[in-house]
């Protein structure tokens, strides 16, 4: 018998097989373990329509990417999908893309042939965690027409949808911190997930509607522009494995960490509750560290995968940060501080909070009256060569700004042009997309403008963000062969240009939800600068979605205010706010006493309701209803209300009734005190003004605003004439009972699933810029939104003891009613006539000696 040893050549053999094999092993094993790969599609990076378009001959369109904290990059790739118009000179356009400042393609703009597909690849030290800037810039001309007519034929277009950009890191996913939690919720690989707030139980207290809300409003400071998205998740209570479980579960029990095992909608989620809520889900070893305000995070494996990412199953960046104390007071200290987003968390993954007291951010830049610079504006100096130029800027106004109608916004231009001109020279200024005023330009000028005054008109700013376009058209003297089109006229805009405002009344006109919209007025700060009054969050419902949908809205609103608001959670109805409130729950279940003053009755709003939620539904499966079911719907709808009784689209008659009130008078009470001590001072900003003078102004008001305003009824029957549009939900704003100028707002709709559905349609469909006047009803099934007028009017004086802003009102008004105006003149004049007869006629007596 013979003996095989590693000198033989079969030992040999063996051990090369074996070295093979474990080299082949760790080629495969090592990627699955250690390779990170983020992708981000680019239709993250804003809301809308999933497409960049760009016009004209030159355009720039910057995009924000949030990256995540990964390890070291070894690779990033940028891929693009775009096209373009038929009409591009060849060899003449490019379409440029910047990195964060750096020059990364140049990609031809030639004659449409189809989609281009381009593969950049990047630097991996261009790219860097935290905020990073892609940047479109288009250059192109016509090919047959160089006229001002001829660059509305130009454009290119991106397809977000189909462009992404690709990170890939070697050394895995680092474990996060409480200073990496906030870029792992801006994180724009997960831009789509919503924020999950965790709840033990299924029952949501006021603490829990408070405590989420802040932390809401804190992720809605974090994204921007871009819309928030919250979802209430509740969590069943952890009970021990039985006997006979399965592994899994029954090693998670024993590791005393059941919060890997949950199954999380997304990878941002945040738990908060005291230390005896949330102890069963953290375990014990976990939990003994909580012995004050306590913040942590810990990575999650649950949750889907992003698109491309680490593998299926794993959610690469996954998180859950705790909020916890022992006692709700603690609580409380944990999520102001969670929710401060003006002072970094530090960088550990567990902390007692031990500098709670807030910082007050610096306040938001507001253009009231005065003479702003555009480069104070933001807007730097534009030299533009070709026959069509658009630019703009921006002005913020402050939450009252109330325009009067014989005033002008006065815009002063410092510009200069060039070139061989033709007739028709012109530069336009648009306002809110609106036309406002144009100016020639003539050549006998010498190509200068030296403060050339354009009036644009006050009527077309509105409170908050305002867009100021300005377009030069420069038409070339005579017809010129685009080919050898060298030298093209070319236009300066000087950032030393002005913008001048005028005086304006300090005055809110409500109901007006693109107010609220664009300033989170009545909820937010009235200036910018003003403190902001606490205000009332009613959530009336069981369901997680009216919870969620009560944070999103929250998160909404702190977004246009750009600060933290003031919240009193209530959940259930007792006897109504006494403060201005946002009221979010199902149709069914509110009480009589939320319509006491809404422009919809109850019954029928209740019915227009279903029977959008019943044709959302429908489109939601997949089979739209038809045009025949509908109008029967519809039919059915109308037959009820000229009945005088409330049907359901099913046909079994129901009537709304008041429900129990679930609130905590405790935990409100504390609410309450946080709400009117946050900034260290009281929420009146008024408190110097005596009672009396505040009454007497606001019997003044009453009757200024009765006889100023006009009361226009919503017609329900005119809703249901496109069966197309009816709604599924519902956000309208009306005065509140009594005498006292509150607003509330309230969101409502059929059940829960439709109200998922529009908050979603609310975000993702771009619908809450189109919110305007009194209401606003949408449906996830059409993307339009129906606006509802103001119905009863109301109006409120924010700076009621200055008496040039009261002169100011006075002339507002009078302008707005022409027939009041003509009244009090006609007045003045009859009194003005009797008071000089009588006078003549004492002086002719008593010179006739009578």
């Amino acid at each position: 018998m013979s003996r095989t040893t590693g000198k033989g050549p079969a030992g040999k053999g063996f051990w090369a097989l074996g070295l093979a094999v474990w080299l082949w092993t760790l080629a495969v094993a090592a990627p699955a373990q250690a390779l990170d790969r983020r992708v981000i599609p680019l239709s993250n990076l804003r809301d809308g329509q999933p497409e960049v378009t760009l016009h004209g001959e030159s355009e720039t369109v910057a995009l924000r990417a949030f990256i995540p904290p990964t390890g070291p990059l070894s690779s990033v790739l940028l891929t693009l999908t775009y096209e373009n118009g038929i009409d591009i000179l060849p060899d003449k356009g490019a379409l440029a893309v910047f990195i964060n400042g750096a020059a990364v393609a140049e990609l031809p703009l030639s004659a449409f042939r189809g989609p281009v597909n381009a593969t950049i690849t990047l630097p991996a030290s261009l790219m860097r965690p935290g905020e990073n800037q892609i940047v479109f810039q288009t250059n192109a001309q016509h090919r047959a027409i160089c006229t001002v007519r001829g660059t509305y034929d130009l454009w290119a277009r991106v397809n977000l949808a189909a462009s992404s950009l690709t990170l890939v890191s070697d050394g895995g996913v680092p474990d996060p911190d409480l200073a990496m939690m906030r870029q792992l919720m801006m994180a724009s690989d997960r831009a789509r997930d919503p924020l999950a707030i965790l709840k033990i139980g299924t029952e949501v207290d006021p603490d829990h509607l408070g405590w989420g809300a802040m932390v809401a409003q804190s992720y809605g400071l974090l994204l921007g522009d871009q819309s928030p998205r919250v979802v209430a998740v509740p969590v069943p209570p952890v009970r021990p494995a039985p006997a006979g479980a399965p592994a899994a579960a029954a090693s998670a029990a024993a590791s005393g960490s059941p919060l890997d095992t949950l199954p999380l909608p997304g990878a941002k989620n945040i738990l908060i509750g005291t230390r005896d809520q949330i102890a069963p889900l953290l375990g014990e070893a976990r939990a003994a560290a909580i012995t004050g305000p306590f913040l942590a995070v810990y990575p999650v494996a649950g949750g889907p995968a992003p698109p491309g990412g680490a593998g299926a199953g794993v959610a690469g960046g996954a998180f859950v940060g705790v909020a916890s104390g022992r006692t709700p007071a603690e609580v409380d200290l944990a999520v102001m501080r969670l929710a401060d987003v003006n002072r970094a968390l530090p960088t550990q993954a567990t902390a007692l909070i031990t500098d709670a007291a807030p910082v007050q951010p610096p306040p938001r830049p507001v253009q009231a009256e005065g003479r702003y610079r555009l480069s104070d504006l933001g807007f730097p100096t534009v030299q533009h060569s070709g026959y069509r130029y658009t630019g703009q800027f921006t002005l913020t106004l402050p939450a009252g700004f109330a325009p009067v109608s014989d005033r002008a916004v006065l815009f002063h231009v410092d510009g200069a042009f060039e070139g061989n001109l033709g007739p028709g020279a012109i530069l336009n200024v648009r306002v809110n997309g609106a036309a406002a005023t144009a100016m020639e330009i003539d050549k006998r000028s010498s190509g200068i403008i030296e403060n050339g005054e354009m009036q644009l008109p006050m009527a077309l700013f509105r409170p908050g963000l305002n867009v100021i376009e300005v377009e030069a058209e420069l038409p070339p003297a005579g017809g010129t062969d685009c080919v050898f089109a060298v030298r093209r006229p070319s236009f300066t805009l000087l950032d030393s240009s002005t913008i001048e405002i005028p005086g304006f009344a300090r005055l809110a006109t409500l109901p007006n939800l693109a107010t609220t919209a664009q300033t989170a007025y009545p909820y937010g700060g009235m200036a910018g600068r003003d403190p902001v009054e606490p205000f009332d969050l009613v959530v009336v419902g069981k369901e997680p979605a009216w919870f969620g949908a009560a944070w999103t809205m929250a998160a909404r609103l702190a977004q246009r205010s750009g600060e933290l608001l003031r919240v009193v959670p209530y959940t259930g109805w007792d006897s109504g706010p006494d403060a201005n409130a946002l009221i979010v729950g199902p149709i069914a279940a509110l009480p009589q006493g939320v319509f006491t003053s809404a422009p919809l009755p109850a019954d029928r709003l209740a019915g227009l309701l279903e029977a959008g939620s019943l044709i959302a539904q429908a489109s939601a499966r997949g089979e739209p209803m038809a045009a025949n079911d509908r109008r029967a719907l519809v039919d059915r709808l109308r037959t009820a209300w000229a009945g005088g009784g409330t049907t359901r689209p099913g046909g079994s008659p129901r009537s709304l009734a008041p429900i129990a009130p679930a609130a905590d008078s405790g935990a409100q009470s504390r609410w309450q005190r946080m709400a009117e001590t946050k900034d260290g001072t009281a929420a009146a900003s008024s408190g110097w003004v005596p009672d009396w003078a505040r009454r007497g102004m606001a019997a003044v008001a009453r009757y200024v605003n009765r006889w100023t305003v006009v009361e226009a009824p919503v017609d329900v029957v005119a809703l249901t004439e496109n069966t197309e549009t009816l709604p599924e939900a519902a956000l309208l704003q009306y005065k509140a009972p009594g005498t006292e100028p509150l607003t509330w707002t309230l969101l409502t709709a059929s059940d829960s699933r439709s109200m998922d559905r529009a908050m979603r349609a609310l975000g993702d469909g771009g619908q809450w810029d189109k919110l305007r006047g009194g209401g606003g009803l949408w449906s996830s099934a059409a993307p339009t939104m129906t606006v509802l007028e103001p119905s009863h009017p109301y109006q409120v004086i924010l700076n009621p003891f200055d008496i040039g802003n009261l002169i100011l009102i006075l002339a507002r008004n009078l302008s707005q009613r022409i027939e009041l105006l003509f009244a009090l003149l006609l007045g003045t004049a009859v009194v003005l006539t009797v008071s000089m007869r009588l006078l003549l006629k004492r002086g002719h007596a008593e010179r006739s000696g009578s």
